[in-house]
């Protein structure tokens, strides 16, 4: 399913011509998001299209499916930002939220949960909330364990739900529920403008929960942000939410006067609860509207458990090197971020970030890492921001900051096989009711925060031929905060019983930690191929033995930390031949180049004195296997890396 090399005249402006004379176009992704609300359910299809499954090898990986049990449709899945799958260290349980199936457990209106004790092994489901005030849809989960507590039959089921009354949105649905599930507790939030759902739901042991939504109209022309916080309450056995509404922070589009932001919002915080960042993706309002932002992250922070939220300063990611990578390449293709397309192939590139994708996670020292798929921003026109080019697929990051701080640093850690899935090529549904998807990229990190993850799904692009995530698989990259290590690209699934059809998964925001160093991340994913139609049932599992080794954190401090090189890259990229490695030093230094396979090999080292300036070194790749490699120079003990691929 290859995409058609079209042309499209964007309001405005004109499809530019690179240097390479090779024509691109822009699409408006984001946009998409608030043009339609919340999808209500469709009727079964009458003769959806039978799924024709491509023939893969036989599983030859450890990741096995768990079957736990159905939901009457796919209308409460859609969104990666809701919280489904979660754990628990304190109590060694896992629970995973979703709406239920008549004759299966539950009904499509009920909120229900599927628990293990037993590391996933097996799972046992309820109804654990049912339709209040109206019917439940898009559910989150969270398990909300007291501090000191260790037996899961004294943790309690907190969840949120938009409720419909199948016309409109009417409200939230908050629930608590104790984990014999017998002692319900029930608060209506109603919804002011229509479109509220709560993301990040998450629970912590001192006594608070936290969620975070935008209540917006259809189209852009308002919005509402909100952080909700919960306060359990013993004597009700339950939480008591209220919110927080913010001030827009959205650029307003002079144009059609219409909000430029994404609906989605995350929130998360640290270990012990106290510091937490709110943070809502749009072109923040404080630039100048003739110098806009791209979409990108607006965080909000909090010391005092959520009970105070204070802005913090506009990031300023342009021209940010570790996003720009090599830049242009030999192909006409730019390596990671493009450039404004006003720009491109000029002496004066702009590159603008646009975050497509984005999850948050804390660590232990009170510092956020955002984890994000970006992508160029196509134009910083105020009414046109949204776009993007085609053929960038978007380069996979870690954003953090130091020190609880307004400095924010770049880490790259993988270029995505292919883009997003629209609607209409997902051979999922029919019309206005097929559904596709994106990476569903979201992050987690171990219970003491000294460890975080990215994990997003991919296709194996060279098995199935696809420019596109037709056949997600499961991967994800490590990164040891307290010891500056970071793993490779891990794919839990290529070559598994599940190979190519993780659909809609749903990641822990915690992780399980074992005894020998390993992590394992609790993962869901849904079968949609069985029914092969959006409104007909899909069936959920748990991805059993998605582990981490200790071993896999082999690999040191990234380009962004080590202040002695000011850059290194690498060319051509891929590489036949002769791959020459460029190193900018600050000072005049002792160096160390590598070059090492996946697996921490070293197939070539070099001990040189490297001058102030740049310095160039050529590597002879003709006998090395192909594959991808990574290269590194060493200065004072700090080792900036980066990937090439060897042809």
């Amino acid at each position: 399913m290859k995409k058609l090399f079209l042309f499209l005249t964007v309001i405005g402006l004109t499809t530019m011509v690179m240097a390479q004379n090779r024509m691109y176009r822009a699409e408006n992704n984001f946009q998409k998001q608030t043009l339609k609300g919340l999808s209500q359910d469709a009727a079964p299809m009458s003769a959806p299209q039978p799924y024709q499954k491509p023939v893969t090898p036989k599983a030859s990986n450890e990741v096995e499916p768990i079957s736990m049990f159905s939901s009457v449709n796919v209308y409460g899945i859609l969104y990666p930002q809701q919280t489904c799958m979660t754990y628990n260290e304190d109590i060694n349980a896992l629970m995973f939220t979703f709406r239920g199936n008549t004759g299966v457990v539950g009904t499509g209106n009920d909120i229900c949960t599927a628990t293990s004790v037993d590391g996933g092994a097996t799972f046992t489901g309820a109804i654990s909330a049912s339709p209040n005030g109206g019917n439940n849809r898009y559910p989150s989960g969270e398990i909300y364990n007291p501090a000191g507590n260790t037996d899961p039959s004294s943790a309690y089921r907190v969840m949120a739900a938009p409720i419909t009354d199948g016309t409109n949105w009417v409200g939230t649905n908050f629930a608590t529920n104790n984990w014999a599930g017998s002692d319900l507790y029930n608060q209506l939030l109603e919804s002011i403008i229509g479109n509220d759902l709560v993301y990040s739901l998450n629970a912590q042991s001192n006594g608070y929960a936290h969620g975070i939504s935008t209540d917006y109209e259809v189209g852009g022309a308002n919005v509402i942000p909100y952080i909700y916080r919960g306060t359990f309450n013993t004597a009700e056995g339950g939480f008591q939410w209220d919110s927080t509404k913010l001030a827009i922070p959205f650029l307003l589009a002079p144009g059609d006067q219409t909000y430029v932001f994404m609906t989605r919002p995350t929130i998360a915080f640290s270990p012990d609860g106290m510091v937490g960042y709110a943070v809502f993706t749009g072109s923040d309002n404080r630039a100048s509207v003739n110098d806009a932002t791209g979409y990108q992250p607006i965080v909000y922070k909090t010391t005092d458990a959520g009970t105070s939220w204070a802005k913090m300063e506009m990031l300023d990611l342009v021209n940010n090197p570790v996003l720009i990578g090599q830049g242009l390449l030999p192909s006409g293709l730019y390596e990671r971020v493009w450039p404004l397309s006003q720009t491109a192939g000029t002496a004066n590139e702009i590159y603008k970030p646009s975050f497509n994708e984005s999850d948050v996670v804390v660590d232990f020292n009170g510092n956020l890492h955002i984890m994000a798929i970006i992508k160029g921003t196509y134009t910083d026109h105020p009414d046109s921001l949204g776009y993007t080019f085609t053929y960038d697929n978007g380069t996979l990051f870690e954003v953090y900051n130091e020190n609880q701080g307004d400095e924010w640093y770049v880490r790259f850690i993988d270029t995505l096989e292919t883009d997003v899935v629209a609607d209409a090529e997902s051979g999922y549904g029919a019309g206005t009711d097929a559904e596709g998807w994106d990476h569903r990229l979201q992050a987690s990190r171990s219970a003491d925060g000294k460890t975080v993850f990215a994990v997003w799904t991919d296709t194996d692009s060279e098995f199935f031929t696809e420019d596109i995530n037709l056949y997600p698989d499961v991967r994800a990259w490590g990164h040891k905060v307290d010891e500056g290590l970071f793993t490779g690209i891990i794919d839990f699934t290529n070559q598994g019983a599940t190979y190519g059809e993780n659909y809609f998964m749903f990641v822990s925001g915690t992780t399980i930690s074992h005894d020998d160093g390993s992590f394992e991340i609790p993962v869901s994913k849904s079968d949609i191929r069985t029914t092969n139609d959006p409104g007909s049932a899909v069936f959920h599992s748990y991805l059993k033995g998605a582990i981490i080794e200790s071993a896999d954190f082999i690999y040191g401090v990234g380009v962004e930390n080590a202040p002695a090189v000011a850059s290194l890259k690498a060319y051509p990229n891929p590489v036949v031949e002769t791959l020459t490695i460029e190193v900018n030093l600050n000072k005049a230094s002792n160096v160390t180049i590598e070059v090492t396979n996946l697996l921490g090999q070293t197939v070539y080292t070099l001990n040189t004195v490297g001058v102030s300036g740049i310095n160039k070194f050529k590597v002879d790749v003709a006998n090395i296997q192909a594959g991808v490699y990574f290269y590194s120079a060493t200065v004072a003990g700090q080792k900036s890396i980066d990937k090439v691929v060897v042809r």
